[in-house]
């Protein structure tokens, strides 16, 4: 899967499914994809470059994890960890993954 695949199913207004929540798209922007927190107006984005290491990562081992992306990204693990559930949420909309025991999986 490449970023462009991915985006063909990113419309603002769609909601995806996150282990814990749900969140829906606000905009797709230059820098990524911005994304709801919450119902109070909140709103985070998930940068591309978050998304292409996801796919390679995924393309490459099959799985990635939390401490995958603390490693990869460790500023955004500590000032958006939630980009690592969105990541999960977004491909699992597209059912490239799938989510067990804290891991999403990539869809054979």
């Amino acid at each position: 899967m490449s970023i462009e695949e991915l985006l063909k199913s990113m419309n603002i207004g769609v909601e995806f499914k996150k282990i814990k929540s749900s969140s829906k798209i606000l905009a797709v922007t230059k820098k990524g994809i911005k994304y709801s927190l919450g119902k109070n107006g909140n709103s985070k984005t998930v940068t591309f470059k978050e998304l292409k290491e996801a796919i390679d990562e995924l393309e490459g081992t099959g799985c990635i994890s939390r401490e995958w992306y603390s490693k990869k990204f460790p500023i955004q693990s500590k000032s958006a960890p939630c980009n690592y559930s969105t990541i999960g949420g977004l491909l699992m909309h597209v059912s490239y993954v799938s989510y067990d025991k804290g891991k999403y999986l990539k869809v054979e």
